[in-house]
């Protein structure tokens, strides 16, 4: 088959399309022929850091939606012809190629109205946004946050997210994403270029402050939302750390949050993997059902990786990138 072969952690330039085994499978695993895969900010990443347990040149890729081939002899509740997405265990990798493989309870299954372009731009991101709204922020009818990056893909669920849930929502852009935002029923569009977003958010909630902020952005971005949520708040870190926890967070009593979906496999137990299937089951029939935007911007060929990553990269697009496999 062939797939991308990470050369060296050097960057997308060590990215090479080459031949490699089919995968097979173990006791407990699906083999998915891959139609198309999702693109994260996390691809071009590892690109760049590696990752401890990978043997190079290494398969990466993680986010995968496609048809599955064949089960390993444990797995009983999926069979060749299904159709599936699944967020694969980084320490594997594995995903940008013609075929790959998952544990079966890390495997969601499609409707039949979800393609496979639809499929593969949920996992990373829109599981992240699931696990902020509702297991981080269990976010309730009535309250209110802010959401930072909102036009990228984790933001974008997440305000879709947030809106389902019967949430005021605060969407926190670049003028590029409003219209798309807007469509997607959030209260206010603010402009970090252009906008002070301390004087809007406390204009908008009437000196009130937000229930929560998911900031998308960085530490000192999430340091910064920190002064516009209000007393016993929250902060759910996306796309970075804090590596010292803001005063306000301390005198406000906020609670402070951090989503790492690598860390499901790592650190976690297969429960909190199943979890992520479960996740991508209700996502997968919010599309389904026409509840939820997948947020395709653009999808790329097969033989385009690096100019895909590299365009991710630059952070001009709205919404995700999603690769056709071929």
């Amino acid at each position: 088959m062939k797939a991308w072969k990470l050369n060296l952690p050097e960057g997308i330039d060590q990215l090479v399309l080459a031949t490699a085994p089919q995968p097979t499978p173990s006791e407990d695993d699906v083999c998915i022929k891959v139609a198309a895969v999702g693109l994260n900010p996390i691809d071009y990443k590892l690109a760049h850091w590696g990752y401890a347990t990978w043997n190079y040149p290494q398969v990466i890729g993680l986010d995968i939606a496609g048809t599955v081939t064949n089960v390993g002899k444990d797995v009983h509740h999926f069979q060749p012809g299904d159709r599936v997405m699944a967020f694969i265990d980084p320490r594997d990798g594995g995903g940008f190629a013609q075929y790959s493989k998952a544990k079966a309870y890390a495997v969601s299954r499609l409707p039949d109205n979800v393609s496979f372009t639809q499929a593969a731009a949920l996992p990373c991101a829109g599981y992240s946004a699931w696990i902020a709204i509702h297991d981080k922020l269990r976010l309730e009818a009535g309250q209110s946050i802010a959401v930072t990056g909102a036009g990228g893909g984790v933001g974008g669920f997440a305000v879709q997210l947030a809106k389902l849930a019967g949430a005021t929502v605060y969407a926190i852009a670049d003028s590029q994403h409003h219209q798309r935002l807007l469509s997607y029923g959030v209260d206010e569009v603010i402009d970090p270029q252009t906008e002070n977003i301390a004087m809007r958010l406390i204009e908008y909630t009437e000196d009130n402050l937000v229930h929560g902020v998911i900031d998308c952005v960085s530490a000192k971005s999430g340091s910064t939302m920190s002064a516009l949520v209000r007393y016993n708040g929250h902060i759910v870190m996306i796309a970075d750390q804090f590596n010292q926890i803001p005063l306000l967070a301390t005198t406000k009593a906020l609670s402070l949050h951090e989503v790492a979906l690598h860390g499901t496999y790592s650190h976690g137990h297969i429960e909190h993997v199943q979890h992520l299937a479960d996740i991508g089951n209700q996502l997968a029939n919010l599309v389904s059902e026409g509840k939820l935007d997948a947020m395709v911007d653009h999808v790329y060929d097969f033989d385009q990786l690096p100019e895909a990553l590299k365009h991710l990269k630059e952070q001009q697009h709205s919404g995700k990138l999603v690769m056709t496999v071929s």
